[in-house]
């Protein structure tokens, strides 16, 4: 005969007998009556109608329309609360259509908190036809930890909505502790199997298993059946014999060993140890764990049979939210997931750690893009320059990435949760550059000419200051922060921007860098304070350090050139972002002007690395840089003052991604930008000449074209929403008035950006 788990009380109230222990439920208070007969470790203590709060594991964010689990009802129930079980249910696994097995004293089958989820395979398997009426109170109180119902009535169980197959094995002598004889327990393992049961709860010990008991481990394990049993109530390094007999038959792919382990997770003084079974020994909540009887009265129960069900629900909840898992992976996921306690890793006290629902749901190991090997993390991110605007971190196919763990589990990840869109200002950028003074000088000598231009920051030399120097704090942060650039590289340098060019007869070589460097551009204009020129859009990253080299051969009417430039830039730090940019150019431009009419063309050739127009992702994107061909024109009219200005610059862009990265190209991507400006003379100040000017313009995005995810997704990277900008200006001489409004700014749907500026250049 086998015993259930000896009864503990305060003072402990011990039952011996025959050739096998007894477990039992632990009394909370010293005086109070044994209300019911033995469970696996303790005694009872009736609950008052008030208990304490238990505080609740944290909530995780909810979903759109969140199901409230944080009730009072949840709070009382210490196995959930303890265990992170509200993770499992708020992703919707609560164990609705699983079975799991109890081998015990029987079940309350009137009891409200089971009603309509006992299962029809339910029955005494002792052979005594009693059917499964609960004779002690044990077996109602075990299977409510795992599976009482979410009613706001006493407890919720961890897998509230599975379905309980309830095997009755005791001898019906429960006055001194329920017996239990191994041919009882073997039949009910084998009907568990038979039910469709997920795991098997044994909150019961003793002498080992024999041999037929044994045999139906095996069998029921070869089914893939998840044996989960209390590991004893005696306080030894050990576990009791039954639970390693059971490990040694049927192996340790599907055998879990359950201690206990107070609220603050320390070991409880009562609990066997993981000794020799530590690779297969979990630990959850043994101590003043609140469940009920079989008569409905509520008590605080202690011992292994009241931790041991919080892990065969936790197998249901699995098992419902990943179908496909085998109870061998099952084990492995509970066991590798559990919280570390004790000595580092597995040991003799603790064996694998506690019972950690929530992190057992999540991704663990490598996650990987669902049917390849390709790896994916949840922590991937990207900067995105504002030429893509918010199109990529709205991409349906990013929002809803198929993911695989180690387990093979799939999951959903929303890569384009932590993409971080261009911030859509650009005043200070353009401030800065214009606040710049500015000295020419020419020098000819017979068939030569040179002439050299100088822009540069105010000085702010102090004693010992070094401008080279890599100090955050000696400059103000304006420059092109606002466009993603790091400010601090612009204002250091108090010489900012250069050009010099040498001319014999109509052969010109300019070296030019900074704004300047795209003002040497033939036919170039240069740009407002928030609209572009269509024909030299801003790129997204302004013009900071970047170096040309031009010739150039000027006829009478028609001026032909070729330019080279190249720029390296230091990006802002972003985790796991690159800070090197690099940008090489090949441009070949004409400009025919006659009498008040003038036609550019520019075509391009650039090549990127590190980014591709703005956009920077982590590693598990693999985006390395691109490759783009573009064709610009200009078209300006002007007579007498008054002028038009028609530019625009089409362009298709290839982004380069490496071998096995989680994005691919999918063809070249549309870039257009165009603009549309008309100025008149306008004088407002006594003796100077004046002009007014107004600018319609679309700054540079991606109108058309998609990237694809490794499995074939497409991802659209058109922006959703196009900038218009607007801006009327007044010039005279150095000084230069504006006004502008920006609809969709950025390229971002909504935003809007109204401003006015300033700016005075002083000559040195």
């Amino acid at each position: 005969m086998r015993p259930v788990p000896r009864w503990r009380a305060a003072p402990f109230c011990r039952v011996h007998g025959q050739s096998t222990r007894l477990r039992g439920l632990l009394l909370s208070s010293a005086g109070l009556a044994l209300a019911a007969c033995g469970g696996a470790g303790g005694g009872v203590t009736p609950v008052s109608s008030t208990p304490a709060t238990v505080t609740p594991t944290p909530t995780p964010t909810p979903t759109p329309t969140p199901v409230n689990y944080d009730t009072a009802e949840y709070r009382r129930s210490g196995a959930a609360t303890a265990s992170g079980a509200i993770t499992a249910w708020q992703s919707g696994a609560t164990g609705q259509g699983v079975t799991i097995a109890f081998i015990d004293s029987g079940i309350d089958s009137a009891s409200a908190e089971f009603a309509g989820r006992i299962s029809a395979a339910s029955r005494d398997v002792s052979g005594l036809g009693r059917g499964v009426v609960d004779g002690s109170g044990h077996g109602t109180a075990v299977a409510a930890v795992a599976a009482a119902a979410r009613n706001d009535s006493q407890i919720m169980g961890v897998a509230f909505d599975s379905t309980i197959a309830v095997f009755r094995a005791d001898n019906g002598n429960c006055t001194d502790g329920c017996r239990y004889t191994d041919s009882s327990i073997a039949a009910g393992v084998d009907a568990a199997v038979s039910a469709g049961a997920r795991a098997i709860n044994i909150s019961l010990g003793g002498s080992s298993a024999n041999a037929p008991l044994r045999s139906a481990f095996v069998r029921a394990t070869s089914q893939g059946v998840v044996l989960v049993i209390a590991a004893g109530n005696e306080g030894l390094a050990n576990p009791d014999p039954l639970p390693l007999g059971a490990l040694t038959a049927a192996g340790p792919s599907a055998v879990i060993i359950v201690g206990s382990v107070e609220a603050d997770g320390v070991i409880s003084d009562f609990s066997n140890r993981a000794g020799s079974a530590a690779n297969n020994f979990l630990v959850a909540l043994g101590e003043g764990v609140r469940s009920f009887d079989n008569s409905g009265t509520a008590y605080l129960y202690t011992g292994t049979s009241f931790s041991t069900p919080t892990v065969t629900a936790a197998v249901a909840l699995l098992a419902q939210a990943f179908p496909t898992l085998t109870g061998a992976r099952i084990t492995e996921i509970l066991l590798t997931s559990a919280d570390d306690l004790g000595d580092p890793g597995t040991d003799a006290i603790y064996g694998r750690g506690r019972l950690n629902i929530s992190r057992a749901m999540a991704p663990l190991g490598q996650t990987s893009l669902a049917g390849t090997a390709i790896p994916v993390s949840a922590t991937s991110s990207g900067a995105l320059g504002s030429a893509f605007g918010s199109g990529l971190s709205t991409a349906s196919g990013l929002a809803d990435v198929p993911v695989t763990d180690a387990f093979d589990r799939l999951y959903s990840f929303a890569l384009n949760s932590r993409f971080r869109a261009a911030s859509p200002g650009r005043l200070a950028g353009r401030l800065s550059a214009a606040g710049l003074e500015s000295a020419d000088t020419e020098l000819a000598t017979g068939p030569f000419k040179a002439a050299l231009t100088l822009r540069a920051a105010p000085s702010r030399d102090r004693p010992g200051q070094d401008w080279f120097r890599d100090d955050d704090s000696q400059t103000a942060h304006l420059g092109f922060a606002q466009r993603g650039v790091d400010s601090r590289a612009a204002s250091r340098n108090p010489l900012r921007e250069t050009r010099l060019t040498l001319r014999q007869g109509d052969l010109g070589l300019s070296l030019a860098s900074g704004r300047l460097a795209r003002e040497a551009l033939p036919g170039s204009a240069p740009a407002g304070f928030a609209a572009d020129d269509g024909l030299t859009p801003d790129d997204a990253t302004g013009t900071q350090n970047r170096q040309l080299l031009m010739a150039d051969w000027r006829g009478k009417d028609l001026t032909l050139a070729v330019a080279a430039s190249n720029r390296r830039l230091t990006l802002p730090r972003l985790d796991g972002l690159t800070t090197d940019n690099r940008q090489s150019q090949l441009l070949l431009a004409a400009n025919w002007a006659r009498g008040p009419l003038a036609l550019t063309l520019h075509a391009a050739d650039t090549q990127e690395s590190g980014a591709f127009l703005g956009t920077r992702l982590s590693s598990t994107f693999g985006l390395l840089g691109g490759h783009s061909r573009s064709l610009a024109a200009a078209l300006d009219l002007s007579h007498q003052g008054w002028g038009l200005r028609l530019a625009g610059t089409q362009g298709l862009s290839t982004p380069r991604f490496h071998g096995g990265s989680l994005l691919q190209a999918d063809g070249a991507l549309s870039v257009q930008s165009w603009s549309a400006t008309a100025h008149a003379p306008l004088a407002l100040l006594p003796g100077r000449a004046g002009r007014l000017s107004l600018t319609l313009a679309q700054p540079i995005a991606v109108t058309a074209g998609r990237l694809r995810l490794a499995n074939g997704t497409p991802l659209s990277a058109a922006v959703t929403a196009r900038e218009t900008a607007a801006e009327l200006g007044w010039s005279s001489g150095p000084l230069s008035l504006a006004a502008f409004h920006r609809r969709n700014a950025g390229n971002l749907p909504w935003v809007v950006d109204n401003g006015a500026a300033v700016s005075w250049r002083a000559a040195f």
